[in-house]
């Protein structure tokens, strides 16, 4: 028999803290935000910044029902670390974590945050459903959807409800995200990873168009069935909001918007018929490029489609099946050059070290990467180590074959050191120091590639442009910004920022006519 804690009436807030806005919209805090908006809950959004103890006494200032945290497994012990901190602070309020870093591991995640409750799934209605019982100080435990910690054990309460009909989704509350952060996405890019993909001048809005995947990645977190959005509204959404604040970027954020090749003909049909150019970016598999003809193709370049986001993941056949891409290394080369006729730009990732994965392995994919970039200059590729979180078929095997004893040794070998792509645990048949070598070796390789086939020029000003961005950002972060309420500091910000964007557009017009890509669309 499960004991509740004790919950006395709060009053206040709800206050959400997302990690600071860099290259895309927070959309699942805003479906969060929005959703609590609908059912008359005062929200609060609060942004991670560098100096947490600024972030937890904004926190505590505002005294709130509760405040949430959520996101991927990576933040986990940052979260943890703010959590503490508002222990020490004396908070009063609950505090309540959700996201892939919670759903798959409920137990573990909620005690090694010191958390109070972990939501299980998706949060809108789950969250909600506790903030009720929060205000009227009813049984936490009849919240279904819950991690409770509670006397130092952690409780389930069941499966919670989630939005079925995605049709239903609220309405995203824009005031709560800071518009200089989240819709000028192609400045950031200019000034961090300068690449044809986006330009200067992209004011992005983001589109969600679905839930869940229907395929079955084996290092892919599933948590869901999937379900659609009709086209026509999330056109029709993004058409109002393009218009709202003058966008001329759509950027369609789900894990797949192209899920079939009718869903894209669909899409491009919808696009047509909008009133104003734009441009935008899709996310599809190699498997569903090659069901789509080339007309769909070239339709959908005339349309704006600048972007496509693909998985590659190996240049090895054997390894691309047991993953589940569906695709081999000549379908996956043939795609490229389809797109590259069409003139859409891809996006790409290689991962190394993956199960059962040989040193011959890697070399196939060091040798697709290579080709890939003849075939596509501008191809922008991301090269990771294989990491099994959690949620995934790979992190199931690295128990059921006992490499790892449990969630806390996962959890002391991931946060062991920094960087974003680092060796938890060696699923290939590779020695350790053999990953790392093939994955500095593929890295390597694809700069030489690029600069063989781009030339030094292009590297050059792309450095350019991210020496000029950081040396802005250090600006703005150690002066300018912290006295913007000054009238004089303010226009100076301005006239600053407007001379920042002139040097990075030009320097962005060099950088693509020596890719052979410039146009002045």
């Amino acid at each position: 028999m499960s004991k509740a804690p004790k919950v006395k009436f709060r009053n206040g807030p709800v206050v959400l803290v997302s990690r600071k806005i860099a290259f895309t919209f927070p959309l699942s805090y805003a479906y969060l935000a929005g959703y609590l908006r609908e059912q008359g809950e005062d929200v609060r959004m609060v942004f991670r910044d560098s100096d947490p103890c600024h972030l937890v006494k904004e926190i505590m200032e505002l005294d709130p029902v509760l405040v949430g945290f959520g996101s991927l497994y990576p933040e986990l012990k940052e979260i943890g670390q703010i959590i503490h901190l508002l222990d020490k602070a004396g908070r009063q309020f609950p505090v309540v974590i959700g996201g892939q870093m919670v759903t798959p591991i409920p137990d573990f995640s909620v005690k090694i945050t010191g958390a109070d409750f972990g939501v299980i799934g998706e949060g809108e209605i789950i969250l909600h459903e506790l903030v009720k019982a929060l205000r009227n100080s009813s049984d936490v435990m009849s919240v279904k959807g819950l991690a409770v910690r509670s006397d130092g054990e952690v409780f389930l309460t069941g499966p919670g409800a989630f939005i079925k009909d995605l049709t239903k989704l609220p309405a995203v509350p824009y005031d709560l995200f800071p518009q200089d952060e989240w819709l000028p996405i192609g400045r950031w890019y200019a000034g961090n990873v300068p690449q044809p993909h986006w330009r200067i001048s992209d004011r992005v809005i983001n589109v969600h168009g679905g839930r869940g995947c229907p395929f079955d990645c084996n290092f892919c977190y599933h948590h869901s069935k999937p379900r659609y959005r009709p086209i026509p509204l999330m056109i029709a959404e993004g058409d109002e909001t393009l218009e709202r604040f003058k966008g001329n970027f759509l950027y369609f954020s789900d894990d797949l918007v192209l899920a079939t090749p009718t869903r894209a003909r669909q899409l491009v049909e919808a696009i047509k018929a909008l009133k104003r150019p734009i441009h935008y970016s899709v996310s599809a598999r190699f498997d569903i490029l090659a069901k789509m003809d080339d007309q769909l193709l070239y339709e959908m370049k005339k349309t704006g489609c600048r972007i496509m986001g693909l998985g590659i993941e190996s240049g090895s056949d054997r390894i691309l099946k047991l993953i589940g891409k569906n695709c081999t290394a000549d379908s996956i080369l043939n795609g490229l050059t389809r797109l590259g006729k069409a003139g859409i730009l891809p996006t790409v990732s290689i991962m190394v070290g993956q199960d059962t994965e040989t040193r011959e392995d890697v070399e196939a994919s060091v040798r697709l990467m290579r080709e890939s970039v003849r075939i596509e200059p501008n191809i922008r590729y991301a090269f990771t180590i294989t990491t099994p979180f959690p949620g995934s078929k790979l992190y199931d095997q690295i128990f059921r074959k006992r490499y790892l004893h449990d969630h806390q040794e996962f959890y002391d070998r991931y946060f062991s050191s920094s960087g974003d792509w680092k060796q938890v645990v060696n699923l290939s048949e590779m020695r350790d120091e053999e990953v790392r070598e093939m994955y500095a070796k593929l890295r390597r390789a694809y700069r030489e590639e690029r600069a063989r086939v781009t030339g030094k020029k292009t590297i050059l000003l792309a450095y350019s442009q991210i020496l000029l961005g950081r040396t802005y950002g250090l600006l703005t972060e150690k002066f300018l910004s912290k006295n913007s309420k000054i009238g004089l500091i303010n226009r100076l910000t301005y006239l600053i920022g407007s001379f920042y964007d002139y040097i990075q557009a030009k320097l962005e017009i060099c950088r693509l006519k020596f890719e052979g890509i410039w146009d002045k669309k």
